[in-house]
């Protein structure tokens, strides 16, 4: 590694501001035509898919190598790259407690990893409590995982807010001017989410589309980031479980990757289906990680270590649905896995 870095930076070059500069304009017509063109239902439904698509975009490349510090060797470049998560309803103060501090260091360890945590309505982990409708989880799931940008939105960043918790472990909570700028922030989303479309839409219009657009948002989101954690082929600790792995062995176990070698999954996904790679280098650019991860996995293998890995986007997906479905089992069935052949 030392030897890969000694040529290059560990930071982006012209190639993440060139894709930062398409997805936001790809946002900024789409949020257009939306808003002010859109006089049909289709050309609405298309132009919400597209608003829905390109938000997703921008979470995954800008946002993420952002708020990791990944994204420049500037310290206010990365703070202008990762506000793009509180443009868009979020927060960047609360993400970087959850998903650096948290999930980056407690990766499927349950009550410890809120990533892995949408329970009671779904089981993602074998030791979550088990109640009859998760017997359907592995079709229900997919509607859920379109209603999480809302919960996060209208919900959860003021539970955390409230309770100064992330899953079962304290935070600080943000004071002063913190907590001023994600307030500003959160009236910076409503106004152009909400207000500006209710001067040319009815109010059920907005929030239908609304509701459309996020929803695709989720969908996209969350599959991609189950298809790293919550498949068939990585581990779940058990809760009050000693973790014997040090933490490198830890997160290639826990974090699987997939369709490494789609140049356009890997693209719109700013490398996050490199996973594994991103856990060991979380401060590195994405536009690093295919090189990196042939590196990495000579390395597991030479070590006798499984480097958990998925061919394509296809068969990633069906090993998040027979996980889904082994976990819809009550925990005392202990059935075996669905195949193939179950899922299409």
């Amino acid at each position: 590694m030392e030897r890969f870095f000694a040529l290059r930076s560990r930071h982006a070059d012209a190639r993440i501001y060139i894709k930062s500069a398409i997805l936001l304009a790809w946002f900024g017509v789409s949020y257009y035509a939306l808003v002010f063109r859109a006089s049909t239902f289709g050309e609405g439904l298309a132009a919400a898919v597209s608003l829905g698509l390109a938000t997703a975009g921008i979470g995954f490349n800008i946002q993420h190598d952002g708020n990791h510090g990944s994204f420049s060797k500037h310290r206010w470049v990365n703070r202008l790259a990762g506000s793009t998560m509180d443009l868009l309803g979020g927060s960047s103060y609360l993400w970087i407690q959850k998903h650096n501090l948290a999930h980056h260091t407690y990766t499927n360890i349950p009550q410890s990893d809120e990533d892995i945590e949408i329970h009671p309505l779904g089981r993602l982990a074998p030791d979550d409590p088990y109640y009859a409708f998760h017997r359907y989880q592995h079709l229900y799931l997919w509607l859920i995982y379109a209603l999480l940008p809302a919960q996060l939105h209208f919900y959860n960043d003021f539970r955390k807010l409230w309770t100064g918790k992330i899953s079962s472990r304290k935070f600080p909570r943000p004071r002063g001017m913190a907590l001023a700028n994600l307030v500003a922030w959160k009236l910076v989303f409503v106004a152009w989410a909400f207000v500006i479309p209710c001067f040319y839409h009815r109010v059920w219009v907005v929030a239908a589309f609304y509701f459309l657009t996020t929803g695709v948002m989720g969908v996209v989101l969350s599959v991609v980031f189950q298809l790293a954690h919550s498949v068939e082929e990585v581990e779940h600790p058990s809760l009050g479980e000693e973790i014997q792995s040090e933490w490198v062995r830890h997160q290639i176990q826990t974090t699987a990757e997939f369709a490494r070698a789609n140049r356009l999954v890997t693209w719109y996904l700013g490398g996050l289906n490199f996973q594994t790679t991103h856990h060991l280098f979380p401060k590195v650019c994405h536009i690093h990680y295919p090189r990196l991860s042939r590196i990495i996995e000579k390395v597991c293998r030479q070590h006798g270590v499984e480097y958990r890995t998925q061919p394509s986007l296809g068969s990633a997906i069906r090993s998040h649905y027979r996980f889904l479905r082994r976990l819809a089992a009550p925990p005392t069935a202990n059935l075996p896995a669905a195949t193939d052949e179950a899922v299409f």
